[in-house]
């Protein structure tokens, strides 16, 4: 990238910010027809501290990573937006930003090697399906599963 795409790339990662602090309350509501969430404050943290049962309600487990996902993202983008702003190297701030997303999804979804073991399972036919057409949560827990081996595959390995 050059340094012409400093604004646009700033811009955009403010629009993605933007984004998922506007999609965290609609999570919330649709995780409130799982849960008894009579006595939680949607604005408060108590949101964080739940743990999901991934046998019971994998709409339940996706809506909470979720949520955990996008309360622990935006202090990382404007950390990285921060750093576009003061002339850091672009490729080495995404591939910064890309890891930090890495890792944040790895501490969510740790405890859910249950899904793992079944990604290995699906022929790559279904393994493509589900990256390009994921139909309901337990796909969208296999699409940031995938995300996060092809991931380690390509970077950590």
């Amino acid at each position: 990238m050059n340094d012409d795409e400093r604004p646009w790339m700033i811009e955009k990662l403010k629009r993605y910010k933007t984004s998922l602090l506007d999609r965290e309350t609609s999570l919330k509501e649709e995780l409130s027809r799982y849960l008894d969430t009579s006595d939680l404050d949607y604005d408060s943290d108590e949101f964080k501290n739940i743990e999901y049962d991934i046998y019971n309600n994998p709409s339940e487990t996706y809506l909470l990573a979720q949520i955990k996902i996008i309360n622990a993202l935006p202090p990382i983008l404007d950390k990285h937006i921060d750093c576009i702003q003061k002339g850091n190297d672009l490729d080495k701030v995404l591939d910064s930003l890309e890891f930090e997303i890495y890792k944040v999804k790895k501490r969510v979804y740790v405890n859910i090697g249950e899904w793992e073991a079944l990604i290995n399972h699906l022929s790559d036919h279904r393994l493509f399906e589900i990256q390009n057409n994921p139909k309901g949560h337990g796909d969208q827990i296999i699409k940031e599963l995938c995300w996060i081996r092809d991931f380690e595959n390509k970077f950590l390995e």
